[in-house]
């Protein structure tokens, strides 16, 4: 019986080792499909590398001019020369200047006279000479600025190579930490002192023997005495000794390292600048790939000639920015006490962004400037780097006498550490990203002649050009302009069960009450009308990541939101179904913000954003409702979801998507394993769209940047003023001169345009060749008031139904006859009186005024408008 016993407990024993061992070998087998599902996921997916673009590069030759009898340009030597343009340079000063065949006007990158500039100091002289400005961080990461003038061109550090249609400069920019004693080294060894007197002749060997003394500082090294220190003639003697034998500086250094004398570290830079003629225009490049840094320094700007084409205060003239919908400043305006004008282009990096936010400021969302005179007008474009780009313009009578504007490009991004000391002291430490974004930086200065005078032919020329770059298209004759109206469907709200909160979709407007607005208008006669339906999928407006697509059910589900398209297109509009694709809510339960996320570069964290708090004004509160907080997708990850969208949209019959960030918001990741600069996000972006638009889909982009233009069938609040910097002179239609006739736009949500009387925004609208844009919901705004989105708090379609209509059928009256046409010429006959001329031939004549005005022929009544 107990053998029997014994025998059971053996096979129970040996059943559960066996069971534990198949335990542990599952486990083992989960955590092995784990991992690797993990490492594929995150660590190795890479699509994103085959968007990144590649750079060249073109190996230069010796400089050889072109030989001229009679130079266009006194004093310089030709370069390049085509039909239209010829580039000269001066190798002494490397001042590059550009002759035009057209008009013979001249060019040229630095004033010729800045010597005599009475107002520019020293600096501002070196400046103004100068064809950029680096900053940069030392060693120490003390930040300091090299100008090319005093650190290279001034010291004889540059040089030339011709490259095909141009000119290639290569400055030697920075200090060489020279010896007071030239290569004669102050201490030797025995050894090698015997080695360099074998090489010279008896009386030199004996008499460079003699200067050198047994030291007693360092015993077993030879010391140079002190007289021959002092004496120069001596030391050039010495030298003359040493070069003979061809003793080399690195055999100083060697012997001065045996006392301990380290070799000093030259911060100093080597930076190529290139200048190409192309057609009516130069294209100058800063090839960053080629830059070399020593010292462990790291350049992190570069200012790229700030004083090409300078206006002075004998000229008349102005600067072109794209400050919002574009702005001018007037050539000596006075306003010597204003900051200059400076915008990122596409807006800052939220990456380099501070946290803080005490003022909302438009974009400037156009990649050029412009300096305009009276017969003659310089368009500058920024064909590559833009996004790393910053547009800076200034006056005369502050720094100098001349007008200006410029280009300067972000190399690197930085982070600043505070170190807190334990007396309560604090220390700002910058953290430099180790190398340098490898691009090509290019900006195209082209000469417009009397045909394209002025921001009017400057606007026309840069259409036609995106025109024949098959950026933009022309549409096809005049219709009705479109009413554009926003509708909220799902929001997130909180929720109680047994005490219990959790989050649930507030189905704040149903696909059949959406469809119930549109046949609304059309009955009131409003047929181009487009709507953007916002929170259709994956949990409403702050709707989770779009790696899948799952259609709200509490709005009427994919047959509902087939229905509402179907029924926009035959009420003769659009729909577009409303996603944010680099902006993933908190409350996603399907993204990682730990691996997906961008990062800083200083410390690693995340970039999440949300509301900006009321009483600190930091960029991070959620107010309460942690959905409207944010992460910014790396883009790495934004080929994923992409993916996600491209094929859940595939099964859904409906006109469009609308791309709430994708044309909008552009930012980096700095994650030290993998940095992904902006200009390389960018690839990526553009990437997407192509993938998107591939599907046949209906484009509304969200904020408008300029590279978002060759795929928007439609954009919404697109800028329809500027900022009132107070640089600035006049505010100016400049975006949309470009764009109207190619792609229908509107401004903000007029809901909320609280600060304007709605007589004067109607004629914005005229004015601008905007469409209206309204926010609706077919309830009321109590619905949202405790949601994410308690902002929207006047949204009832009924309230603002009479006065919507009231404002399209006006907006429309005027515009029906130009919704087609490009918008040729902008004219500010007198403040607050403005005249814009389109392609057709019409003329609107708006005026701001309280009175009626008399101008350029005819009599505008009190705030309203004429057509001729």
């Amino acid at each position: 019986m107990i053998r029997a016993v014994n025998k059971t407990y053996k096979k129970r024993k040996k059943l559960i080792v066996k069971f534990g061992l198949y335990a542990l070998g599952l486990i083992a087998a989960g955590i092995i499909i784990w991992l690797l599902y993990y490492y594929i996921r995150f660590y190795s997916y890479d699509e994103y590398k085959k968007y990144l673009g590649t750079t060249e590069f073109e190996e230069g030759a010796e400089f050889a001019p072109i030989p001229e009898a009679n130079p266009s340009v006194s004093g310089f030597e030709l370069v390049a020369e085509n039909d239209y343009l010829k580039l000269y340079t001066d190798t002494e000063t490397a001042n590059v200047a550009v002759y035009d065949k057209r008009n013979q006007n001249i060019v040229y990158t630095n004033p010729l006279n800045a010597d005599e500039d009475s107002i520019a100091n020293e600096t501002n002289k070196r400046y103004l000479k100068s064809q950029f400005v680096l900053n940069y961080f030392n060693k120490s990461r003390a930040a300091g600025i090299f100008d090319s003038y005093s650190m290279s061109v001034e010291k004889g550090q540059i040089r030339a190579e011709s490259i095909k249609n141009g000119i290639r400069y290569i400055y030697d920019v920075g200090e060489h930490e020279t010896s007071t004693t030239g290569i004669v080294p102050i201490y030797f060894s025995p050894e090698k002192m015997e080695e360099v007197q074998s090489k010279l002749s008896e009386a030199d060997a004996t008499a460079i023997r003699r200067y050198y003394i047994n030291s007693t500082e360092f015993p077993g090294l030879l010391e140079l005495n002190g007289v021959a220190r002092k004496n120069k003639k001596t030391i050039q003697k010495i030298q003359g000794f040493l070069e003979g034998i061809g003793f080399t500086e690195d055999e100083y250094h060697e012997q001065m390292e045996l006392a301990g004398v380290e070799k000093p570290e030259s911060v100093y830079f080597i930076v190529p600048l290139e200048y190409r003629l192309e057609d009516d225009g130069v294209i100058v490049s800063v090839p960053t790939s080629k830059i070399e840094e020593y010292g462990e320094a790291k350049i992190y700007r570069i200012q790229l000639l700030r004083y090409m084409g300078a206006g002075g205060q004998d000229e008349k003239g102005y600067i072109v920015v794209p400050n919002g919908s574009g702005s001018i400043i007037n050539f000596n305006n006075g306003k010597i006490n204003a900051a200059e004008y400076s915008q990122y282009v596409y807006g800052m990096d939220p990456l380099a962004d501070g946290w803080t936010q005490t003022e909302y400021t438009e974009k400037a969302r156009l990649a050029l400037f412009g300096i305009c005179r009276e017969d003659s007008s310089i368009l500058a474009t920024i064909e590559e780097g833009e996004t790393l780009a910053a547009i800076t313009a200034g006056i005369s009578g502050k720094y100098s006498s001349y007008n200006y504007a410029y280009t300067s490009f972000m190399l690197r991004i930085y982070d600043v550490l505070s170190i807190f000391g334990s007396t309560g002291s604090s220390a700002d430490l910058p953290i430099v990203v180790d190398n340098l974004y490898e691009c090509n930086l290019s900006v195209k200065y082209t000469f417009l002649t009397k045909e394209y005078s002025g921001f009017s032919g400057m606007a026309n020329y840069y259409r036609q050009h995106l025109l024949d770059e098959g950026v933009l298209t022309l549409k096809n004759g005049n219709e009705d302009v479109p009413f554009y109206y926003d509708v909220i469907g799902g929001v997130k709200e909180t929720a109680y069960v047994l005490g219990t909160q959790y989050l649930t979709v507030n189905p704040v407007t149903t696909f059949k009450e959406a469809g119930d607005i549109s046949d609304d208008l059309y009955a009131e006669g409003i047929e181009n009308q487009v709507m953007n339906f916002q929170g259709w999928f994956n949990g409403g407006y702050y709707h989770d990541v779009t790696d899948k697509i799952r259609i709200l059910r509490k709005l009427g589900g994919k047959s509902g939101l087939e229905n509402l398209s179907k029924k926009v297109e035959d009420n003769g509009g659009f729909f577009y179904g409303d996603t944010a694709l680099q902006k993933v809510t908190y409350i996603s339960k399907r993204y990682s913000e730990y691996h997906e996320t961008s990062k800083y570069y200083g410390a690693g964290y995340y970039a999440w954003f949300a509301n900006v708090s009321p009483t600190t004004l930091v960029k991070l509160s959620t107010l309460g409702y942690r959905e409207t907080g944010y992460y910014l997708v790396s883009p790495k990850f934004l080929p994923r979801y992409v993916n996600g969208l491209i094929k859940g949209i595939s099964k859904l019959d409906i006109n469009g998507i609308s791309l709430r960030d994708l044309g909008d918001t552009l930012h980096s990741d700095h994650k030290r394993t993998n940095i992904i600069n902006r200009e390389e996000a960018l690839d990526i972006v553009l990437a997407q769209f192509d993938k998107l638009a591939a599907k046949g889909k209906r484009f509304l982009i969200n904020g408008g940047n300029e590279y978002s233009f060759k795929y928007a069938s439609d954009i919404i609040n697109a800028p329809i003023s500027d900022n009132s910097f107070f640089i600035i002179d006049e505010s100016i239609p400049l975006y949309q001169m470009i764009i109207h006739g190619s792609i229908d736009y509107a401004g903000g949500i007029i809901n909320y345009y609280d600060d304007m009387d709605r007589a004067d925004l109607k004629l914005k609208l005229i004015e601008y060749g905007a469409s209206p844009h309204y926010l609706f919901t077919a309830g009321t705004a109590n619905e949202m008031k405790y949601t994410g989105l308690n902002k929207y708090y006047s949204t009832d379609y009924d309230i603002w139904k009479n006065e919507a209509l009231e404002m399209y059928k006006d907006v429309n009256e005027a515009l029906k006859r130009v919704s087609g046409e490009t918008m040729i010429d902008y004219e500010i006959l007198q403040n607050g009186v403005k005249k814009v001329t389109y392609s057709n031939g019409i003329k609107f004549y708006i005026n701001y005024l309280t009175e009626d005005v008399y101008a350029d022929g005819v009599n505008i009544s009190a705030k309203s408008y004429e057509i001729r």
